[in-house]
């Protein structure tokens, strides 16, 4: 089964009970929360059994599946801690408190969790930096099963993994990480869509969106990734999974024009067909 879910940042600020019922009324069986601006990882950290309860309630009232939390970087006292720190005491406090994470979307009923990949540290270099952020993940993967939550990282443009073979790398190394993966990330920067999908093994959930080279975010219309092929080789797989469409607008694509409905409506149309076009 491939499921078809939306990000609750899509559309912009409003309360959980407006994107709620809003992404309801489009249509959507499955939701991606937010921890920025939905569910504030802030506030999850505070108290993570009154917020699993907000979000448990939400998705009863407005029948929408909790796909996966959007985390990001795990914070301590505020400060975004990357998996790469150098400092095990500043480490094992993010860990303590991604722990809290996980107990709240345990509570509220996620499927997964997707965290950070980890980011290049300059003075450790890429080695050092990769070898930090792999002890970190094998922790968080560890933590996210105990609480029967699946653990995703990004692999994106801007992290450790912007390279599809340290993607591939990394995934050989740390036993049960599964990727969130986001075609977009390797097709701005002009990478064979076949090298991307070497990753799709090791992936547990999937953003959907259009990009060209040097054009993340683009009109669906003028996209470059080949969205079927990548279909037909899930289908292959026997991949069972969520693709959550992910499209807000930032001020290029308020210039230009771009509606976020109207993007996430049109992949999510071409996703359905093409998941129709390959049932086994």
């Amino acid at each position: 089964m491939i499921g078809l879910s939306c990000h609750s940042r899509n559309y912009g600020a409003g309360t959980p009970d407006e994107i709620f019922a809003f992404i309801k009324k489009l249509g959507y069986a499955y939701i991606d929360v937010d921890s920025v601006g939905t569910i504030k990882q802030s506030d999850v950290l505070s108290n993570p059994k009154r917020q699993a309860l907000l979000v448990r309630e939400l998705s009863v009232k407005y029948d929408l599946k909790l796909a996966e939390y959007f985390l990001g970087t795990v914070t301590v006292d505020g400060v975004s801690v990357d998996n790469s720190q150098p400092d095990t005491l500043i480490r094992g406090k993010m860990l303590d408190n991604f722990a809290r994470i996980c107990t709240y979307a345990q509570l509220a009923g996620f499927r997964s969790i997707m965290g950070s990949a980890g980011t290049l540290n300059q003075e450790l270099g890429f080695e050092r930096s990769f070898e930090n952020a792999a002890d970190t993940l094998r922790q968080m993967v560890v933590i996210a099963a105990e609480h029967g939550i699946s653990f995703h990282v990004e692999p994106s443009r801007a992290s450790l993994l912007n390279v599809p073979t340290q993607a591939m790398e990394m995934a050989q190394i740390v036993e049960g990480l599964k990727y969130t993966l986001d075609f977009l990330h390797f097709q701005i920067n002009g990478y064979d869509q076949e090298e991307t999908m070497s990753l799709l093994k090791y992936t547990g959930h999937m953003h959907a969106r259009q990009a060209a080279v040097g054009w993340p975010k683009c009109p669906f219309e003028h996209g470059e990734i080949d969205f079927d092929i990548i279909i037909k080789r899930l289908r292959g797989l026997r991949w069972q999974g969520i693709i959550a469409m992910e499209f807000w607008n930032g001020p290029e694509e308020d210039a230009a024009g771009m509606n976020a409905v109207e993007q996430t409506i049109l992949m999510r149309y071409h996703l359905k067909g093409l998941i129709k076009k390959y049932e086994c």
